[in-house]
């Protein structure tokens, strides 16, 4: 019973569930649904008396877990002990999370603890995250998404204030009653097991929080509008204020947001990995001594590679867009397809020095078409990326991609005379580069299309994503390069003078 007591064991909570005093060997082994395991952690539904209850048990870690994670400068997760800590203090703050039943603990050191936790189960709730991905919030009305996400800010925010960051703030581990009406929103915080709680919560474990967050709501058409009304709530200002005193932060959460987006996919797409990709990946990746490749499993064939290494094919069997001494630019029909073929050729040897220290003109093309894609920037569909290997790295590069119909803006402008319409998608446009951390590089009004009414990018060879004190400089000098290449219609260069102008 004493060590019980030291160990703050709430022995009432659940009479009956323990048989003796080795409530460790126990915990471990009670049968119940497992819904995650690790190597050390084990988290399962288990029922007792009609009731069900999670049970989160932690065995030892070990000091070679603890020193790895203090190298790389992470705090480890040794036990149950913080989660228990985090729920107990946001039921003092009224923020709605699970019932902790009991809580033990065994042993001083912390490589060679166990301790586990019980709550209460969440019953008729829903994680945020599956609540979009069933599209339930198509249903909602303004008014309700609005109240949806001003509640996810009030907690973020009462958590933040109070000294605790969660470290996996991510929508999944917001639970929505399913009875709510969406007009007074009843939302549960979980998962606190690697929460910090300090009188105090550092700026960079808050861009953190914040960032994850966004991060897991971008797939969902977060916009930046519904980012300004959340970080309105959460800072409790004006958008001004929002602005001028804490631009600093906005910037930091959006760029880890769309840097944690975009991770995974950028490591699939990686033409210079020699990772196995899985069966289930839409791509197919080869490397060998001579050249490497990567493109869509279902659009690469042996036919289109042999025509991409043959130049004098391409120039025979295709129409000839471009040929100069650094690139050449092919339009062909292959296998019912239109598609570009971009071939950049080393012009010299200087050029193939510097390519050992870059990457080539193709795969800086090949990452932005993944990058605008997968943020809402209409770009040409990127097929296949080619690279010739020699000792000095990446040599002569084939870029593939299909072709989008419409009309180059500077043809469309001149036939139609929807200037305010064209103007709004140019400067919408700057406005999401600036938002995802790129530039174009040679934003000339050749380099866009107007397809089906909506803006098309592509000769992204030049794009890349930079820091933010270089990042205003380089839109700066795309807007100039766009508004030069449109001098012609002076009705759509004042219109977009006044939007850069306003920003």
């Amino acid at each position: 019973k004493k060590s019980m007591r030291k160990s703050n064991f709430q022995v009432g909570e659940i009479n009956g569930l323990f048989s003796s005093d080795d409530l460790i060997f126990e915990a471990k082994n009670l049968e119940g649904k497992v819904y995650r395991e690790y190597e050390n952690r084990i988290t399962k539904k288990i029922q007792h008396k009609d009731q069900s209850y999670f049970l989160k048990f932690h065995g030892p870690v070990g000091w070679k877990e603890i020193i790895k994670n203090l190298i790389l400068l992470k705090l480890p997760v040794v036990g149950a002990k913080q989660e228990y800590l985090a729920l107990s203090r946001m039921h003092q703050l009224g923020i709605n999370g699970p019932k902790v039943k009991s809580y033990y603990s065994k042993g001083f050191n912390p490589s060679n603890k166990s301790s586990f936790l019980i709550t209460e189960e969440l019953k008729d709730t829903i994680s945020l995250e599956d609540f979009f991905l069933l599209g339930k919030h198509k249903g909602l009305s303004f008014v309700q998404r609005n109240n949806l996400l001003n509640s996810v800010a009030n907690i973020t925010r009462k958590l933040h204030q109070n000294g605790i960051n969660h470290r996996d703030l991510y929508l999944y581990h917001y639970h929505v009653d399913i009875h709510t009406d969406f007009n007074e929103i009843n939302l549960f915080l979980i998962d606190l097991h690697r929460a910090q709680i300090r009188s105090k919560v550092p700026e960079r474990w808050l861009v953190k929080d914040i960032g994850g967050l966004y991060h897991s709501a971008i797939q969902f058409g977060l916009t930046e509008r519904d980012c300004y009304r959340f970080l309105m709530i959460y800072f409790n200002c004006s958008l001004r204020d929002l602005f001028s005193k804490h631009h600093n932060f906005l910037e930091k959460a959006r760029s880890r947001a769309f840097s944690m987006y975009m991770k995974p996919l950028m490591a699939e797409i990686d033409i210079g990995s020699e990772e196995v990709l899985s069966n289930q990946s839409l791509y197919k990746r080869v490397i060998n001594k001579d050249f490497r490749w990567i493109g869509l499993r279902n659009k690469v064939s042996e036919d289109l590679l042999k025509l991409i290494q043959d130049e004098e094919a391409l120039l025979s069997q295709g129409v000839v867009i471009k040929d100069e001494e650094g690139h050449l630019v092919v339009k062909i029909n292959f296998s019912g397809r239109s598609l570009f073929i971009k071939k950049y050729r080393i012009k010299n040897l200087f050029h193939m020095i510097r390519k050992f220290f870059t990457k080539t003109r193709a795969r800086n093309s090949w990452e932005a078409l993944h990058w605008f894609n997968s943020v809402g920037i209409r770009t040409m569909q990127p097929v296949l990326i080619y690279e010739e290997l020699g000792l000095s790295g990446a040599l002569n590069s084939v870029l593939v991609t299909e072709e989008i119909e419409g009309k180059r803006l500077d043809y469309e402008i001149q036939e139609k005379e929807e200037f305010i319409k064209t103007a709004s998608s140019i400067y919408n446009f700057f406005k999401r580069m600036k938002w995802i951390g790129f530039h174009h590089g040679d934003a000339k009004s050749s380099n866009f299309y107007i397809s089906r009414e909506r803006l098309v990018v592509f000769d992204l060879d030049s794009s890349k994503r930079h820091s933010r004190g270089s990042l205003v400089k380089k839109i700066a000098k795309d807007k100039k390069r766009i508004l030069r290449s449109l001098e012609g219609s002076t009705e759509i260069t004042e219109a977009l003078k006044l939007r850069f102008k306003g920003k």
